[in-house]
Parts: structure tokens; sequence; C-alpha cells
């Protein structure tokens, strides 16, 4: 199966999910979500292909697609996320058996660190009180409110003398004001005044520095040589300066700090935007998502 054949299958579900959000309860948007998952799944396996891999080429294909509509730009993001819900359910039928009454995604979102294979698990007794609180009837901002507060209890323990997050300090603003350039680009909403600012740089430079930007998000990601033109200017000089140092790094400790500070979403958040500033038909459609 091709790529697009795989976009043609995913595309009805994306376009439930995204026309319904708003009323679709946690478990519908579960359901809807693992189906997506599933598909993605499947490919995988079959074409023994990285998720991070097909990820953008559905991402980077969908949009000039035949017979797929523009609404069906399907992100990274989300169908990273779609994956994930495929791990933690074997089946679409434990959904409904572990959530038969959650009432949004957020919350659910939010605790998926507890949920998925990893360190964070929780198993047992810890398990079950946290399916109860997900499946109760408080308000969702007190759901909320507790996931988060379990957040920090399990997963935002300091420890200072081993994390060393000052190393990156340097990176971690840089990444920030950079971050603001670009998203004040994007949501210019007219791609012909963004020209003035990227007019002199290549597209190919933007993709390549936009995937090599991804590579940050999580160890394992396939990153890319690049040298940086002479011509550059500020602030793109400053921050491909700062993609080269860490992607080269053989030592990830210090990609590890960047994503203490700054959250892996908000990487393929900008990778994201990159990539729309690659051409006009790119910019177009990213400009609804940001």
């Amino acid at each position: 199966m091709s790529i697009n054949a795989l976009i043609q299958q995913i595309t009805p579900l994306y376009n439930e999910y995204r026309r319904n959000k708003s009323n679709l309860s946690g478990t519908e948007a579960l359901e809807i979500m693992w189906a997506i998952g599933d598909l993605l799944k499947g490919y995988i396996e079959q074409n023994n292909i990285a998720p991070h891999n097909l990820f953008w080429s559905i991402y980077g294909n969908a949009e000039g697609t035949k017979n797929i509509e523009k609404k069906s730009y399907i992100t990274r993001e989300f169908q990273n996320r779609c994956h994930r819900i495929r791990r933690i359910f074997g089946k679409k039928e434990q959904i409904r058996k572990d959530f038969p009454h959650l009432k949004n995604f957020t919350a659910f979102r939010e605790a998926m660190p507890f949920l998925d294979e990893g360190k964070y698990k929780l198993k047992g007794k810890e398990r079950e009180n946290l399916l109860v609180l997900l499946n109760s009837k408080l308000k969702p901002k007190e759901i909320l409110n507790k996931i988060r507060f379990l957040q920090k209890e399990k997963i935002g323990r300091k420890n200072p003398r081993t994390q060393r997050l000052f190393e990156v300090e340097k990176e971690k603003q840089e990444f920030i004001n950079f971050y603001n350039y670009i998203y004040r680009l994007i949501k210019i909403d007219d791609y012909k005044l963004c020209l003035k600012e990227t007019k002199k740089i290549k597209s190919e430079y933007i993709n390549i520095l936009s995937k090599n930007v991804s590579a940050l998000s999580q160890e394992g990601l396939k990153a890319y040589d690049f040298s940086i033109p002479g011509a550059l200017k500020e602030p793109w000089k400053s921050f491909s300066k700062t993609i080269i140092n860490l992607i080269m790094q053989k030592d990830p400790r210090n990609r590890r700090r960047l994503r203490r500070l700054i959250p892996p979403e908000r990487i393929v958040r900008l990778a994201d935007m990159l990539y729309g500033l690659a051409s006009e038909e790119n910019y177009n459609s990213i400009q609804k998502r940001i």
C-alpha cells in the first residue's frame, strides 16, 4: 500500500475527529484516534519503516494528494498521539472497558505518561486510582488539576546536582527567541510579506533545518548534515549554529537537558512552522493550525 493510499484511509477518520471534536466524549475521541493509530501501526510493521519517517511522509504529502480535502492536513503531533494510543490499548474494546465515562480527551492526554510503556507507567492500585479519577463525575478542570499534581509528584522531581540544566540555558533562550520569531512570521497570514524575511533562504535549507529541529524532540531520530550559507542573516544564523552543535554531540545529555526546558511537543511545533515557510502551499496549511 502506498503512502497516498494510507492517507486516503486515515483522512475520513481524521475529518470526523476534527468536525466533531468539541462534541465528542473522551471515550469517542480515543476510539477514533485508536483506529488511526491501528492504520499507522499496520503500515509501519508491513513496510518496516520508522514511525518518525512515516509521520513526516504523511505530513508532507497530505496537502497535495488528490482527493484529499485541504482540512485533512494531518500533523505529525496528532499522528504520534494516535500511534501511542494504539500502543496503550492492544484492542479497541479495551477503551470502553477502561474508560466508559471519560468526559474529554484533554485529561487522558495529560495522563498518557502514566498509561504508556515507560518508567512512569502506573501499575496495580495506583493505576486503578487513576482510572477511577479519569472516569469520575468531577468537573474536567478538577480532574486536570489532579492529573497535573500527579505529574508534579511523579515526573517533576528535581535533582539539580545531576540535571545541570544551566548548561543549556543559552540554547534554551536561542530556541525561545527563534520560536517567537517564526511564530510571528506564520501569524502574518500573508506569505508574500513573509518572503521579505525568507526570500534569500532556499526552501531546501529551511526543510533540512526543520527536520533537524524535529530530530531534537527525541533520541534516535535521524539528523541530517547541513552547512550554514555564508549570507545567512540573524536570527537564522545563530539558531542554525545552535542546532548543528546539538545534533552533532555524541553525548545526548545536552539534548535531554534541552527537552527538560523545552517540551518535545514545542520542538515539533517549531519544526512544523519551519516546514510551513518552505512554500506558499505549506504556509497556507500550517497557518490555520498555529
